[in-house]
This record gives structure tokens, sequence and C-alpha cells, in this order.
């Protein structure tokens, strides 16, 4: 079969079969359907036979699973890229559209506005022109999350200050009312436009960025880790402690010992992608379940 027919199935922390079936749904309507399991690259699986548009499916999603969405667009940007998942967050339809992702399901599926979309990328492989209207049909990025990604050259230029201002003064307290002053803005004006322009708030990117460069400090044996608490502006060694966990999966000390040389620091456009991904993890997480009551 062509591989414009081919549909690829990216399967990422999924606890349960999807209640929607799609996948079997698009077999019977003529789509060559394929997965690639949870914990596999699927960049092989693109490469090897370019398909019409890959499915990245989440219960909820996680930062490998994010990271995993966002390499494949980066990597092969011509083929289209869908999210389906069980969360649902006005920060996660941001991420979704600064990934450039074609669009995203929320379960329960709409069943047809798939075949819809899956038919109108078939017109698009083919050469046939697709209407703007097949385009954005039922799209579930709202506009509002694509306007807030836009900045005029003065606001880059002032996100550009502060994130500079961030990285020399990482080792002190840096509190938002006093940067918001420096750039003569209110601090109601500052946060609105930060978060405007990089779609995090301004304290989660400064936490992404101090846990960055303790990981870079971290990489240096020399260096204690209380010593890298404070030296990138945490003033508890529990409370550093427990942020690096949440945020790169392990304790510092971990980390120590499986770092097996300096990592790369990060780019200013990876912090915000990565503080980004974390805001988007913790405000779609999966509710904990209700303990029981009653006795077994």
């Amino acid at each position: 079969m062509d591989s414009a027919a081919r549909i690829l199935i990216v399967v990422r922390n999924v606890e349960t079969d999807s209640p929607d079936n799609y996948g079997a749904l698009l077999e019977r309507q003529g789509y060559q359907v394929e997965y690639v399991p949870s914990g596999q690259c699927p960049l092989a699986a693109i490469r090897k036979k370019t398909p019409l548009v890959v499915l990245f499916q989440f219960d909820y999603p996680d930062l490998p699973g994010l990271a995993s969405l966002r390499e494949t667009k980066q990597q092969i940007p011509s083929v289209p890229v869908i999210m389906i998942t069980q969360a649902h967050s006005e920060q996660l339809a941001v991420w979704a559209f600064r990934a450039r992702v074609w669009d995203y399901f929320v379960h329960p599926i709409d069943t047809k506005r798939l075949i819809d979309v899956a038919d109108t990328l078939t017109k698009i492989r083919q050469g046939r022109p697709a209407k703007r209207t097949e385009l954005d049909q039922g799209n579930t990025i709202p506009p509002e999350a694509r306007l807030r990604c836009s900045g005029s050259r003065e606001e880059q230029a002032i996100l550009d200050q502060v994130l500079t201002y961030v990285d020399n003064n990482l080792h002190r307290k840096i509190v938002q009312l006093e940067v918001a002053k420096r750039f003569d803005l209110s601090p109601f004006q500052f946060s609105r436009l930060f978060k405007r322009l990089t779609t995090v708030t301004f304290q989660s990117y400064l936490l992404t960025r101090r846990v960055e460069e303790a990981k870079r400090l971290l990489a240096n044996p020399k260096i204690s880790i209380t010593d890298v608490c404070f030296t990138v502006g945490f003033q508890d060694l529990s409370y550093f402690t427990r942020v690096f966990q949440r945020h790169v999966g392990i304790t510092p000390s971990h980390f120590r010992r499986s770092v097996g040389e300096k990592p790369a620091t990060a780019s200013k456009e990876e912090l915000l992608e990565q503080a980004v991904d974390y805001e988007v993890l913790f405000t779609s997480e999966k509710p904990e379940p209700v303990k029981s009551l009653s006795k077994n």
C-alpha cells in the first residue's frame, strides 16, 4: 500500500487501551495503521517509510513523551503530527501549537473529525487542493493560544534582557517585583508579558534555569551538593532536593553518580522549551486516585 495511506501511532505513557479504538476505525477506512510501542523511538519507523501522519497517544503527558514528540517534529518537520491525550488544559494547547502539531484530540475522540483530518492530509499528500475550511475545521488548538506566542521586537528585546538578568543573578534571590521595576513595568504587566511571550510563568522559568545550572555544576565532583544548592539560588537544601527531583526525576546525588561527563549548557531557547514542558506536565498531571476507606 502507498505510504501516503500509512498512519503511525506512537504509544506514549498509556496505561489502558484506547476506549475509542480509533486505530481499528482508521484501518476500516482503508488506512494502513502501524504502532510504535512505548519506550521506542519513532524516528527510524518514520524515516523507513514516510507516513501520512504520526499520532502521539498519551494518557497523561510526561516529560519523555513530550520530548519525543518535539524531537520528532524537529527532526522530520514535513510529517504532520497529531497529539491524542486524556488530559486537557490551555497550557497543553499552547504547548501543542508551539511544537507545531497539526491538531490534537482529547478523549473521547471525535472519530468523525479524526477521519476528516486524515482525508484532508491525504488530499494534500496527493496534491489535491484542500479548502481552508477543511484545514481549520474543528481544530482544538484555540486561536488565542496562537496569538500568545507572538511579540513585537521591543517585547522580544525586553525578554532577552530578562533572561540575561536571570543568568547573571542565579546565585541570589530573584524577586519578580524587582525584575519588573528594572524594565519600568508593573508586576501585572511583567507577568502578563512574560507569560504571553513564553507561555510559562516567570517563576516556572526561573526554577527551570536554576535546575539546569545545578545539573551543570553537579557534573563537577569537586563541588559539594550543598554548595551547588546555594550557588544556584536555593536557600534550603531539602527544598532544592525536592525541586530537583521533580524536574529531573532523580535526586541530586543520584544525578551526580549517573552523569558521565559535563553536560552542555542549554541555550535560552532550550530552557524555555523545558520550562514549557514542565509547566504542561504539572498542570496536566493525572489526579491521585482516591483511597478507599473500606476494609478488605
